[in-house]
C-alpha cells in the first residue's frame, strides 16, 4: 500500500505523531493491554456515546473539561483512557492535537476510524503511560469518567505527571465520591417531609463494586468494575505526584424526571446534590 501523506493542521503545520514504545513492549492489538471490561462493550458504548457524547458527556462532562483544560490551538493533549474518542474529538475540532491512549483495542478501532487529522491513538495501560508514548513534554492531560474505575490510580496520575510540562494543566472528570458511590449510595424519599435526598451507607472506607452496565439483563448483564475513594485520597495523589489542585468543579445531572407530583422535590434534589466533579491541576 502506498504511504499515506503525512497529516497537517488547518494551519498547514505538519501534525507530529506520537512515538509509541517498541514493539517488543507495546501491547499486542490483538488483545485488551491491560483487564478491561470495555473490550468486549465497544460495540455498545460507541453507540451510547455516538460522535459527540450522549447528553451528559454532550452537555456537561465535555464542555467543563475543555474549558478547565484551556488548551489552545496546535497545543497537545494527552487523553488518557480515551474510550471512542469522543474527548478527542472536541479537542481536534478547535484545532488541538491529541493523543488517545486505551487499554481496549476494539475501542481504540472505533476512535481510529471516527478520527481526524489531529487525533492519534494507542492501545496501552494507563498505568504504565511511558511504555506507550514517550514523546512528551504534552501541554496537558485529561481524563474523562475512568479515574474511578482503575486500581493503581496513583500510576496514573504519576505517568501523567511525567508527560506533562511544567505549567500544563490535568483535568479530571469522576463520579462525585462524596455524593455517588457505587453500590452505597442512592435517592431516598422521606415520605413525611417530601423531600428527597442522598442516603450514604458509608464513605472513608475505601471499596469496589461490580456494576452491571445492563441492569435489566440480570446475571447475564456485562460487567465493569467501580473503586469508590474519598476525595481526599485523590487531592493528595495528585499532590503527591507534583500536581497543585487550582479548581474543583461540582456538576449536577441535567437528566429529570418525567412530570407529575414529584416532580419539583425530584428536580430540587437533582439541584443540589452534585453526581460527578472535575478535578484541575498544574504540573509544578
Amino acid at each position: 500500500m502506498p504511504k499515506p501523506p503525512t497529516p497537517r493542521s488547518p494551519g498547514g503545520s505538519r501534525v507530529r505523531a506520537p512515538r509509541l514504545a517498541p514493539a517488543a513492549t507495546r501491547p499486542a492489538a490483538a488483545g485488551a493491554a491491560a483487564p478491561t471490561a470495555w473490550q468486549e462493550q465497544a460495540e455498545w458504548y460507541d453507540r451510547l456515546l455516538g460522535e459527540t457524547g450522549d447528553d451528559l458527556y454532550g452537555s456537561l462532562l465535555l464542555p467543563k473539561v475543555c474549558e478547565r483544560l484551556g488548551a489552545k490551538p496546535g497545543e497537545r493533549v494527552l487523553d488518557i483512557c480515551c474510550g471512542q474518542g469522543v474527548l478527542a474529538r472536541r479537542l481536534a475540532a478547535a484545532g488541538t492535537k491529541v493523543v488517545g491512549i486505551d487499554a481496549a483495542p476494539a475501542l481504540v478501532d472505533k476512535a481510529r476510524a471516527r478520527g481526524g487529522q489531529l487525533e492519534r491513538y494507542a492501545v496501552g495501560d494507563a498505568r504504565k503511560l511511558g511504555e506507550v508514548v514517550n514523546d512528551g513534554p504534552y501541554d496537558h492531560a485529561a481524563m474523562v469518567m475512568a479515574l474511578q474505575d482503575l486500581d493503581a490510580m496513583h500510576l496514573v496520575i504519576q505517568g501523567a505527571a511525567a508527560l506533562v510540562r511544567r505549567g500544563g494543566r490535568i483535568v479530571i472528570a469522576l463520579t462525585h465520591p462524596c455524593f455517588r458511590q457505587p453500590k452505597r449510595s442512592s435517592w431516598v424519599v422521606d415520605d413525611r417531609s417530601g423531600v428527597r435526598y442522598r442516603r450514604l451507607d458509608s464513605y472513608l472506607s475505601p471499596h469496589t463494586a461490580v456494576i452491571r452496565t445492563h441492569p435489566g439483563q440480570g446475571d447475564q448483564s456485562p460487567t465493569t468494575t467501580s473503586h469508590h475513594r474519598p476525595l481526599g485520597t485523590y487531592i493528595n495523589a495528585l499532590a503527591g505526584a507534583g500536581w497543585a489542585i487550582t479548581g474543583m468543579d461540582e456538576l449536577i445531572s441535567p437528566r429529570r424526571g418525567t412530570k407529575g407530583r414529584a416532580s419539583a422535590m425530584e428536580d430540587r434534589a437533582t439541584e443540589e446534590f452534585p453526581l460527578f466533579c472535575v478535578l484541575t491541576a498544574v504540573r509544578l
